[in-house]
């Protein structure tokens, strides 16, 4: 009897509507109840349906920080107008004046839609991989323990990080890239003041009428040979730098700490990657960043040296970019790739952790962090 009665005891009291007197407490739940129910079902939840939401909130976060900055951008990668840093502000004034504030984000409600399936499975295959190695691991040094060897060191090989980031950024990519496609395609075209624009829909049924499934995929091949070595190399930097500083200081780590790591993968990730995707870009938006309705007189520029409804080649394209511009072509805009890169690398890998651990049981941070953490 006193161990029931210590148990329940111990147990938080959750207030009812039958304990409830007339003017004793409200007939709603408290605002704290609310909170711990709907973590709790949150929580109870699939590990790999947490993931995908965590991953989805992060890149949505990101993606809207960076958004006029990634407008910008893609004007210049489909236009042959010489890219000079100086003048990003200038070109954002003339879309503001020339299209209204909104048209800094056109497209955005796309990348929207895309990048939360796009992040959350990106992360969810990531995280997936990485427990499946975990759990390998630490099978591993129970046997290791059992001989008397050394422990393997805590977390992820380089290669188990590289294999990991780029299986989960090629499954990404096949799911979501039509919604990429048509938001590069609205990047390019003209917000019209006091008109109907054209809509996300209204792009996806053009470009499946006019070439089926497969104009849904234009410009696939650069991007699956653009994102094996860019999320290889995203995830495999960031894994392994936030893992060497939680070996070496026996700690998780830092917010700030998290948001440096991502920012240093981003970086090198997206300048190595960089000239498949404005081939990429090329491809997206042939027959569309062309006529009245093209946006490209922002840069200074009113059309681009493409043929409507032409069928291009890869090769075709970075041939014609290194013709027109040389190699610096290649690597157009990429200058505007280190300012918005790193913060939104930052911002979003460091917000899928804090999302994580947040949706995370206990059993699941335990195997998250180095065990030196957890003893002391």
């Amino acid at each position: 009897m006193a161990t029931e009665n210590t148990s329940k005891q111990s147990l938080p009291t959750v207030v009812t509507e039958d304990d409830c007197g007339v003017n004793s407490c409200s007939r709603k739940p408290t605002v704290e109840l609310k909170r711990f129910a709907s973590r709790e079902h949150i929580v109870a939840l699939p590990k790999e349906l947490r993931h995908f939401l965590a991953g989805g909130i992060a890149g949505m976060i990101a993606k809207s920080v960076v958004a006029p900055v990634d407008r910008i951008k893609i004007l210049y990668q489909v236009s042959s107008r010489k890219f000079h840093i100086l003048d990003v502000p200038r070109i954002a004034v003339n879309i503001f004046k020339g299209e209204g504030p909104k048209a800094l984000w056109k497209g955005n409600m796309a990348t929207l839609i895309r990048v939360f399936p796009y992040s959350g499975i990106q992360f969810m295959v990531f995280s997936r991989l990485k427990s499946w190695f975990l759990k390998k691991h630490a099978a591993e040094n129970e046997n290791r323990r059992a001989r008397g060897d050394p422990k393997r060191e805590w977390g992820l090989s380089p290669t188990e990080s590289l294999v990991s980031g780029s299986i989960a950024g090629i499954c990404s990519v096949l799911v979501t890239y039509p919604l990429d496609m048509a938001r590069a395609q609205l990047a390019v075209l003209r917000n019209k003041k006091n008109q109907a624009n054209t809509g996300l829909l209204a792009i996806l049924s053009k470009n499946y009428k006019e070439r089926g499934v497969t104009g849904l995929y234009r410009g696939i091949t650069p991007t699956v040979l653009g994102i094996l070595p860019y999320a290889g190399i995203a995830f495999t930097l960031n894994e392994q730098s936030k893992q060497y500083i939680q070996n070496m200081t026996g700690r998780e780590t830092t917010t700030i700490e998290k948001m440096q790591c991502g920012a240093i993968s981003g970086l090198f990730a997206q300048t190595l990657t960089y000239p498949l995707e404005v081939t990429r870009r090329r491809m997206q938006t042939m027959g569309v960043a062309e006529g009245k309705d093209a946006a490209l007189e922002a840069l200074g520029l009113g059309q681009i040296n493409s043929k409507a409804g032409a069928e291009v080649s890869m090769i075709s394209i970075m041939k014609s970019v290194y013709t027109e511009q040389g190699i610096v072509g290649l690597f157009k805009g990429v200058s505007l790739n280190w300012m918005k890169g790193p913060i939104a690398f930052s911002i979003s890998f460091t917000t899928f952790d804090i999302v994580q651990s947040l949706l995370e049981t206990e059993s699941e941070r335990i195997l998250r962090v180095p065990h030196a953490n957890i003893e002391k």
